[in-house]
Formats: C-alpha cells, sequence, structure tokens
C-alpha cells in the first residue's frame, strides 16, 4: 500500500525536480532551480525514512524526532554550502512534503 504512494511521491518529484532546473535556468537564477530541485528530490524520501524507522521498531514520536533533526541538518549544511540561497533547498523540502500529501489523498480518495 504505501510503496504505490512512496513511487508516486518519488516520480513526481523528480518531475518537479526537473521543472525547477528548466524553470529556474530560463528565468536567470540557476541556482534557485538547482536549490528547489535538490531540497524537493531529499524531501521525497522522508516517506521512505518513516517507513524505515517504523519497520525497525523505533517509535513514531522518536522516528518524528530523527527525521526534523535529519532535515533541520541538511538544510544547515545547505546554508553553509548555498549561502543566500540555503531558502530554496528549505522550500524544495517542503514542496516534496506538500507533494506526498496530495499523493497520499489522491491514493486514498480512489480508495473510497
Amino acid at each position: 500500500m504505501s510503496g504505490g504512494l512512496l513511487r508516486t511521491t518519488l516520480v513526481a518529484c523528480a518531475a518537479a525536480a526537473a521543472v525547477s532546473i528548466v524553470a529556474g535556468s530560463l528565468a536567470g537564477h540557476a541556482a534557485v532551480g538547482v536549490g528547489v530541485a535538490a531540497g524537493v528530490l531529499l524531501g521525497s524520501l522522508n516517506g521512505y525514512l518513516v517507513q524505515g524507522l517504523i519497520v525497525r521498531g523505533v517509535p513514531f514520536m522518536a522516528a518524528s524526532l530523527m527525521r526534523i533533526l535529519f532535515f533541520s541538518s541538511l538544510v544547515l549544511m545547505a546554508a553553509l554550502i548555498l549561502r543566500t540561497f540555503a531558502w530554496t533547498f528549505a522550500l524544495g523540502i517542503g514542496c516534496a512534503q506538500l507533494v506526498m500529501v496530495a499523493a497520499g489523498i489522491r491514493q486514498g480518495l480512489r480508495r473510497a
């Protein structure tokens, strides 16, 4: 059940990343497009992290805290690397979460 949701999220995020890079390049802001694309791609892995931690018996609260720390660390590293464009990376991670929610809603409506 969750495999289809995770796969849909990953494919949609990969497409969104490609669109982000092209749009950023066409707009003359390639660094913004690449930053958002990197965030979207890494954010799309959140579902896999949830699944992996829960399968290993990690309590949901601890798994949530671990994921928040992981993604916060990624954003801080992006801030060191990308400097002024670090916000693009955080935006991409947030967009990936919206994609996962939309995929979950779509899957739920199909079953209803």
